[in-house]
């Protein structure tokens, strides 16, 4: 009889259990990727002081040290992702969101990643044939010392764990550098989503995708040019959301990972970003009794001034506020302060525009996400005596081919099939070189291999100059092209464009943002930056002065007395051979 008691207990016990609902305070975030996940630097004592047991992680294999089994809860003490991490993005990922959340609020990470793993590792139909390419590779033994061999399957399993307890509110990846500028990335991790998102029982709209990016170029890092790659991927999942890791410091030890401070500063960052999709300030909450070593890096102590700004009425540019923090680590805080200026300029996400002429002082004001504030001051001038701005694009070395250096401009709006457009551009370079424009239809559904279209116009090409001149295309749109491409492959060093205008003939309607480049604002124009190209505004007192016009067709039948290769057209007044011929124009 008392056997039979006991066992009706037990059988009732483990029937309350498995109808137990997951607390919806308690907020899991699910975290993959390679090394720069894992975490590469080793942390500081002071990281481990204090962990808020409200930062709960779930081990997805066995620690040693600390002990931990896998598929249990513990709070978050380093390391977090696996036995080899360190200290990663998501130490602060949680430390600052468990700060910005009510008391109520539990955040928990349950991460898989493995040091130098290309992204197909997490394709669940990909993985297999990619761990035989190399058995012996690093991430082929992290996957099956820790991971059973399937990373992926891993992480489903821990995160359907995880949903007994609580309630997945997002994924946080950190990849990309064994994948470093190849095109097709965003739909290979679109797929890894999606699947992720069908496996669990989840909807998109509720649990978004935060990916973050490479170490800088400026910061020491190998693969910036990922970069590029990554700003592609809300285009592709609407629900996935970019993380800065712009002035997060590199190590100096080596070309991919961040130190201890570009660790702190990327996890806060993936935070914040969590925290405006969420509609919550950048802010702890009030009743939050911060511990020191997280007050000590968000506290800031001092902020300096950008240099004073001299603008032309109606154009924009960028500013540059840095703030000083108590554990002594300098940011770029600009897109975070708040601007009292006069009403001739405006200021959002550090840019600062103005709309007629005038001298002030503006005082910038930054709030700390401890609640401190300080402020400083800088002077601007708005005047029509203001220098010019142009684009400077940096090629580097000379390609093999014309397509190998572009810059592009994504336009407002597509252009309508079988209407004619006027498209002008003032271009020089240091080295002279031929270059040609090209739109595109980039929504075609004739995609290439790299997943870029195939439907392209070939227009008329030119040889540019050291000195400014104004090329004119005209022509009718084959395809609903919504961006200018202009290829310039064979040209080593600086190209620069000025005043780049797109409108449908006959209509007074510009199609181009920014194409004067008085706005720092570069979102729709882009490079080839894994090709080694930069681009930069800077200031020219040169403006364009001559005039050079083009048909639709793109032929070198035409040459100057230097044996280049010109196009037909209105040409300016000289010689050229045509067909072996010394003709005057």
């Amino acid at each position: 009889m008392k056997h039979l008691f006991f066992t009706v207990v037990l059988f009732a016990a483990s029937l309350a259990t498995a109808m137990a609902q997951p607390d919806p305070d308690f907020h899991i975030y699910l975290c993959f990727g390679q090394s720069n996940m894992e975490g590469a630097t080793q942390w500081a004592s002071s990281d481990n002081q204090y962990v808020d047991p409200r930062f709960q992680m779930l081990a997805t294999t066995d620690f040693d040290t600390p002990k931990r089994t896998m598929g249990n809860w513990y709070t978050a003490f380093c390391p977090i992702v696996s036995p080899m991490g360190k200290l990663g993005p998501t130490d602060y990922f949680g430390r600052v969101m468990v700060a910005a959340m009510p008391a109520n609020t539990r955040i928990g990470v349950v991460a898989v990643a493995m040091g130098g793993a290309p992204i197909e590792m997490f394709d669940k139909d990909l993985y297999q044939a990619k761990m035989q390419e190399d058995p012996s590779a690093w991430h082929v033994q992290l996957a099956n010392r820790y991971y059973g061999g399937n990373p992926y399957q891993r992480l489903i399993d821990m995160a359907r764990l995880a949903q007994q307890q609580g309630v997945i509110k997002g994924i946080l990846l950190h990849q990309g550098e064994s994948n470093n500028t190849q095109q097709d990335w965003p739909n290979k991790v679109k797929k890894i989503y999606n699947d992720m998102l069908q496996d669990l029982g989840l909807n998109a709209d509720d649990v978004p995708l935060f990916a973050g990016e490479t170490e800088y170029q400026d910061q020491g890092g190998a693969c910036w040019g990922h970069n590029a790659v990554i700003a592609r991927l809300p285009q592709v999942i609407p629900t996935a959301h970019v993380v800065s890791a712009k002035g997060c410091p590199g190590n100096g030890q080596d070309q991919w990972h961040f130190s201890q401070t570009g660790y702190r500063m990327l996890g806060k960052r993936y935070a914040f970003e969590t925290l405006k999709v969420m509609g919550r300030p950048l802010k702890a909450d009030d009743a939050y009794d911060m511990p020191d070593n997280l007050r000590q890096f968000v506290t800031v102590t001092a902020l300096q001034a950008p240099a004073d700004i001299i603008i032309r009425p109606g154009s924009s540019r960028s500013f540059s506020v840095t703030a000083t923090f108590a554990d002594g680590h300098k940011e770029d805080v600009s897109a975070e302060v708040v601007l009292t200026a006069p009403a001739f300029i405006t200021a959002a996400d550090g840019i600062l525009t103005a709309t007629a002429e005038g001298q002030a002082t503006v005082t910038a004001t930054f709030t700390d996400f401890a609640g401190n504030s300080l402020s400083t001051t800088f002077n601007v001038e708005s005047t029509l005596q203001g220098n010019n701005h142009v684009l400077v694009v940096n090629n580097g070395n000379a390609g093999q081919n014309l397509w190998d250096k572009q810059c592009n401009t994504v336009l407002k709006k597509a252009m309508t099939k079988g209407k004619t457009y006027v498209v002008k551009a003032s271009i020089k370079a240091d080295n002279s070189g031929e270059c040609a424009l090209w739109p595109v239809w980039t929504d075609s559904p004739n995609k290439n291999q790299w997943g870029g279209s195939t439907d392209v116009q070939y227009l008329a090409s030119y040889q540019l100059t050291p000195s400014f001149q104004e090329y004119t295309w005209e022509f009718q749109a084959q395809y609903p092209n919504d961006k200018l491409q202009f290829a310039f492959g064979f040209i080593g060093g600086k190209v620069y464009f000025d005043n780049v205008t797109c409108k449908e003939k006959g209509s007074d309607e510009e199609m181009v943002v920014n194409g004067d480049f008085e706005s720092d604002d570069l979102s729709n124009w882009e490079i080839i930056a894994w090709a080694g190209q930069t681009m930069i505004i800077e200031e020219s007192v040169e403006t364009a002065v001559r005039a050079v016009n083009a048909d639709a067709r793109h032929h070198h039948a035409i040459y100057d007395l230097s044996g280049r290769p010109v196009t037909s057209g209105r040409l300016r007044k000289g010689i050229y051979v045509v067909d072996g011929k010394k003709v005057v124009k």
